[in-house]
């Protein structure tokens, strides 16, 4: 896992804390953007760039629409569904002070399955279980530092 920090560019707008991460990401790389990409996890990724296909997730984010995961009754078959699916293969966790915490697919397995829970798609989304990252805490941010590589 590596880690760097695109502070100078959380001025980046938004509508929420998952937008405003992810404008701020793709600023750092020279991307300009300014609606949130809803293709789907399955066929494109939040950045794509040299090479690189990266989803990215703030604190709160779904890592998947529970009207994708119908039939899926637990944890680990959510996660098994997308682990199967996701086009990514990078995934950047951006911290509320903007550190980037960049993981390939198992370490960001370690992550989800530390730092998520199930939680149900809202009604008029069809009800659906999904994946949900936990708000972000101290300890979070310690599991992370203490998995960053030089």
């Amino acid at each position: 896992m590596t880690t760097f920090n695109i502070n100078q560019f959380s001025d980046n707008c938004g509508k929420n804390n998952g937008d405003k991460k992810e404008f701020a990401l793709c600023a750092y790389y020279g991307i300009i953007r300014t609606k949130h990409d809803h293709s789907p996890y399955y066929s494109n990724s939040d950045i794509e760039l040299d090479g690189m296909n990266i989803s990215v997730k703030a604190s709160g984010a779904s890592l998947i629409s529970g009207n994708l995961c119908i039939g899926c009754k637990t944890f680990e078959g959510i996660w098994r569904r997308y682990r199967k699916n996701v086009h990514s293969d990078t995934f950047a966790y951006v911290a509320n002070d903007f550190t980037v915490y960049m993981m390939n697919i198992d370490e960001f397995s370690k992550f989800i399955h530390k730092f998520a829970g199930l939680d149900r798609e809202s009604t008029k989304n069809g009800g659906g279980l999904k994946i949900k990252l936990h708000s972000e805490s101290k300890k979070m941010l310690r599991w992370l530092d203490a998995r960053v590589t030089a």
